[in-house]
């Protein structure tokens, strides 16, 4: 099957384009590849695992980001994530109603900025984690109706070869 049959994707490989051109959209089809597989997985574990916990991937991020940095200030978390502070003030203003985290003045501006997280919060992080990796090692075993061959590579690939710090050889000899 050509790439032009498979919906939101364009044959580059036609005759009539100049091999610049070809070349410069392998690299693109690669990243367009990774972005609808991302946005397919991540709808995934919404729905399949974060869902029951009344989270979305975005929230489940500013959480676990409370928990393992804490405390850590509204600003920095939206840097991390990759979204707003207002997206980080409206999940923190849920967490807080929720009783997973509780708001601390930053001793600097005397705002409440700072993010603590609660025992709740603690072990609702401990409890999605361990769903989360057990649906995405499914999801490397079984695939996920809708991604392709590629794509299931493509994330076997990066979920296999991506260490953490705290994995490498150096960091368990020195305990750091």
């Amino acid at each position: 099957m050509s790439t032009s049959d498979v919906p939101g994707t364009v044959d580059s490989g036609r005759a009539d384009e100049p091999a610049a051109i070809r070349e410069s959209a392998a690299p693109l089809k690669r990243v367009a590849l990774l972005c609808r597989s991302s946005n397919l997985i991540r709808r995934h574990l919404e729905r399949t695992v974060l869902r029951s916990a009344r989270l979305t991937w975005s929230s489940y991020d500013i959480l676990q980001l409370t928990v393992a940095r804490r405390p850590i200030d509204t600003r920095t978390i939206a840097e991390i994530a990759c979204v707003s502070k207002a997206s980080v003030t409206i999940c923190a203003d849920d967490f807080v109603n929720r009783s997973l985290i509780r708001r601390g003045y930053d001793p600097q501006d005397r705002r409440r900025v700072l993010l603590h997280p609660t025992p709740a919060a603690w072990q609702l992080i401990q409890d999605i984690r361990a769903r989360l990796a057990a649906e995405i090692d499914r999801l490397l075993h079984g695939g996920l109706p809708g991604l392709d061959a590629d794509a299931t590579t493509l994330l076997h690939q990066i979920v296999c070869s991506t260490r953490h710090p705290t994995d490498s050889p150096v960091a368990k000899s020195t305990g750091t």
